[in-house]
């Protein structure tokens, strides 16, 4: 008993020792060729700045001497010259009475429709309930997400489908329809009810802010003091300064109040030392980024300068705003991000005087070098492009390459062990 004892713990001892010995190598090993990866992603990277400032257009107020006005077409939409775009009421009453009228026509219109093609078939109630059904979706989703434009358009026609089929009924309907509009339509009627022709053309739009009166001729003598209390400066509410505005010219501008600091990159764009083009994008319109150029840049003043932005797009989109703060990007960059300890740079060239640059990869546990050229320097990483005139194609960094961060005694063609 002794004896088998003793075999025991001798070879427990024996074990103890080669895994202390095997543990203990494979950690030393371990520690002298510890590496640190990082997959290769593409990142893009943007610099820009915040400016408060007010957008100046080419603006016509619109005033009609009546005392109720509706327009005929929706913002943004754009007029022609001697085309009716507003109707001019004598009152209220007339006004309501001519929306009742259209909405009469139309709904005659869709029940001629049906009448005209009715058959009283399974068939053609069944694709009734079916239209009904699709047009009830449409006008629920219309509904929640805020979109009412159509939505009394929509009405009509389900009043019209519902009776899709039914002959009877068709016709009972259009015969009280067509009595309400021929009362609706009397002269009297009629006589109060004045179109309004546009005497130019442009982009039509209800919002009226007082500010109208600022052109592009005035852009030239804005400076600090008065951006600034045009900044400030309330919107008109309350009274009425017209009935609409027209927006003539494809130019519009974004007067804005730089910072010092910032106003070089600007100069260069102003002076064509590097392509004239920022993308501009506004707090109250999310998600639309709009090219613009440097019109002018005023001097020096308190440590802002006031800069003038150009644009030949997004007028309509941009017609509900005034005041209103601004992101301006002047530089955008799309690379491969590469951390900032896993960039390494070669010796200088004498004769250019480039200092090449390049990452190590791991394929197949085997280090590779690759050369790149540097887009952008950010806090904690760079973004590179493959340098093809110094590696082939084939062998080129892309993304979904291991990059290498850290190792020890780095070099191409070195095997290594994670």
């Amino acid at each position: 008993m002794r004896r088998t004892n003793f075999t025991t713990k001798l070879i427990s001892v024996i074990l103890c020792v080669f895994l202390l010995t095997y543990f203990g190598i494979y950690l030393v090993q371990s520690m002298q060729n510890s590496i640190r990866t990082a997959p290769a992603v593409t990142l893009q990277a943007e610099e820009f700045f915040f400016a408060p400032g007010i957008i100046i257009r080419e603006e016509t107020v619109i005033t009609v001497d009546h005392p109720v006005v509706a327009s005929l077409v929706r913002e943004g939409e754009r007029v022609s010259v001697g085309m009716v775009y507003m109707v001019a009421y004598a009152s209220e009453a007339d006004r309501e009475r001519d929306i009742r009228r259209g909405q009469l026509e139309r709904e005659i219109a869709h029940l001629e429709v049906q009448l005209a093609t009715v058959d009283g078939g399974l068939g053609q109630t069944a694709a009734a309930e079916a239209e009904i059904r699709r047009q009830i979706r449409e006008l629920n989703y219309g509904t929640r997400q805020g979109n009412l434009e159509g939505l009394e358009d929509q009405t009509i026609a389900l009043r019209a489908l519902a009776l899709a089929g039914n002959r009877e009924g068709l016709s009972s309907r259009l015969a009280d329809l067509r009595s309400e509009l021929g009362l609706l339509s009397g002269g009297a009627v009629v006589g109060n009810v004045t179109p309004i022709f546009a005497n130019q053309s442009g982009i039509f739009s209800s919002r009226v802010d007082g500010y109208e009166s600022l052109s592009p001729e005035d852009l030239h003598r804005l400076d600090l003091e008065i951006v600034r209390e045009l900044l400030e400066r309330r919107r008109s509410g309350g009274q009425r300064v017209g009935d609409g505005k027209i927006v003539s010219g494809s130019t519009w501008y974004y007067v804005a109040l730089v910072p010092e600091s910032e106003a070089e990159r600007l100069v260069a764009r102003l002076s064509g030392e590097v392509p004239n083009r920022v993308t501009v994008s506004f707090s109250a319109l999310t998600g639309t980024d709009i090219p613009m150029w440097v019109h002018s840049l005023g001097a020096p003043e308190e440590g802002y300068r006031v800069a003038v932005f150009a644009a030949t797009t997004a007028l309509a989109e941009t017609l509900s705003l005034r005041q209103v703060e601004a992101r301006i990007v002047y530089n955008s960059f799309s690379g491969i991000r590469v951390p900032r300890e896993a960039l390494h740079w070669g010796e200088t060239d004498e004769a250019t005087g480039v200092t090449p640059a390049y990452v190590f990869t791991l394929t197949v546990s085997v280090a590779e070098r690759k050369f790149v050229v540097v887009l952008y320097e950010g806090p904690y990483y760079f973004l590179v492009r493959p340098d093809l005139t110094r590696t082939s194609a084939a062998a080129a960094f892309r993304e979904g390459n291991t990059i290498i961060v850290a190792a020890r005694e780095l070099y191409d063609g070195r095997v290594l062990r994670r």
